[in-house]
């Protein structure tokens, strides 16, 4: 080996005697590094504190505000429905639920008064009362103007009504003496007993049958007509009517078509 090659490789062999075994490691505390990661973290946390916990905590103070709105609607309706019980109990006293069967429909009765008294008479007074031992509409009423046969007529034709029991005359005053414009020829005082409303249907099937009965009865009994008359009314003069000699006389001797007295 010739001494330049041997001088070049002597001046290539490592001529330091120490080694420094110190690492540098980079960090993140350069200014640079530290302030976008910090503001990563910031607006992260307040993302997650916005979604996570604030918008949470408003849900749960608007639901609490609800459930105590509710809550002081509840009461102001509990009070104002305190005394209900009460109001419920009188109110169910007019309701079809629990209104009494054994009446009559008003208008019912109206309709029968309309039907059977007006064309005859004038009607001065009326009163519905309900007899609750039995059951029954009580009619009272003062009529003017009917005659006494139209009376009897008058009665006779209440007593085919369905809805009707029975028919008594109080008093029959005869006013056709002193009759002028303002004074009515009669005054008729007369109650009108109704039927159970509840037993309307079997009184009007009665009723039906009865008739099919006699009807198929006529052809084989020509006296039936004759026979088969509706119950007679009692009609009572007053004491104090003002009756001619002839008046007198007629109700005690005058027979009806139906061969009822009257």
């Amino acid at each position: 080996m010739s001494k330049e090659k041997q001088k070049k490789t002597i001046k290539k062999l490592p001529s330091k005697t120490t080694l420094n075994l110190v690492v540098k490691v980079k960090t993140l505390a350069h200014p640079t590094r530290l302030i976008p990661i910090l503001l990563l973290i910031f607006v992260g946390a307040a993302l997650f504190a916005q979604f996570a916990v604030i918008r949470r905590l408003n849900q749960v103070k608007q639901a609490e505000a609800e459930l105590e709105e509710m809550r002081n609607l509840l009461t102001m309706t509990q009070n104002a429905y305190a005394d209900y019980d009460e109001v419920e109990e009188e109110y169910n006293k007019y309701t079809y639920d629990n209104f009494d069967r054994s009446l009559f429909n008003r208008l019912d009765i109206l309709d029968l008064i309309e039907r059977r008294l007006f064309p005859v008479c004038t009607v001065q007074s009326l009163s519905i009362s309900h007899n609750t031992t039995t059951s029954n509409d009580v009619l009272s009423m003062t009529v003017t103007g009917p005659t006494l046969e139209e009376t009897y007529a008058l009665v006779s034709g209440l007593l085919t009504e369905p809805m009707v029991q029975d028919v008594d005359i109080a008093s029959y005053v005869d006013n056709s003496e002193n009759a002028g414009a303002d004074q009515p020829k009669s005054t008729v005082t007369m109650t009108i007993t109704l039927i159970d409303a509840t037993t309307l249907d079997e009184r009007i099937a009665e009723l039906e049958e009865a008739k099919s009965l006699l009807d198929g009865a006529l052809p084989d009994n020509a006296e039936a007509d004759a026979e088969v008359t509706a119950p007679e009314p009692e009609v009572t003069a007053a004491p104090e009517a003002s009756e001619s000699p002839e008046d007198t006389a007629a109700p005690d001797t005058e027979e009806t078509e139906n061969g009822g007295e009257v």
